[in-house]
């Protein structure tokens, strides 16, 4: 069966209920959440430097959305800004169909951008860092002939 959600198509193929066996929820949409101090220069930053649409603002929240990437930016007065948090804590990955034209897209607009590399796991990626130090990794998955020639 063929559901339509948020634009979205998917097929429910949940499994049967067998004698004590639970079957697994599908999982058909995610958001990532993220933490900011100022939410207009944020929820800025996104549209006009990364393309996002901002879909809703309220009560401290802006929701945000480029293709499948969906981000809820909330407002955290007083939080360490995560250009502060030198860990690996939190990074975004979105799959991208062209990494070159993203990074150049990104570059031009002056967004803190890496250049892409080629992975021995077969992908193309490039880092973002944002105006609140949130890191994103887009990914693009390459041909099964540039994978052997690596």
């Amino acid at each position: 069966m063929v559901d339509r959600f948020s634009g979205l198509f998917f097929f429910n193929s949940a499994p049967q209920l067998q004698s004590g066996v639970f079957p697994l929820a599908f999982i058909f949409e995610t958001f990532t959440i993220l933490a900011v101090e100022d939410v207009e220069s944020s929820s800025k930053f996104y549209v006009q430097k990364m393309g996002f649409k901002e879909i809703l603002r309220t009560g401290g929240w802006s929701f945000l959305e480029r293709g499948s990437l969906r981000l809820r930016i909330g407002h955290c007065p007083g939080i360490i800004p995560m250009s502060e948090c030198q860990d690996h804590s939190l990074i975004v990955q979105a799959n991208v169909d062209d990494a070159n034209t993203l990074y150049s897209e990104f570059l031009e607009k002056g967004v803190d951008v890496s250049e892409p590399e080629d992975k021995p796991w077969g992908f193309r990626e490039f880092g973002v860092v944002t105006v609140d130090g949130h890191r994103f990794m887009f990914v693009q998955r390459l041909e099964e002939s540039n994978q052997r020639d690596a």
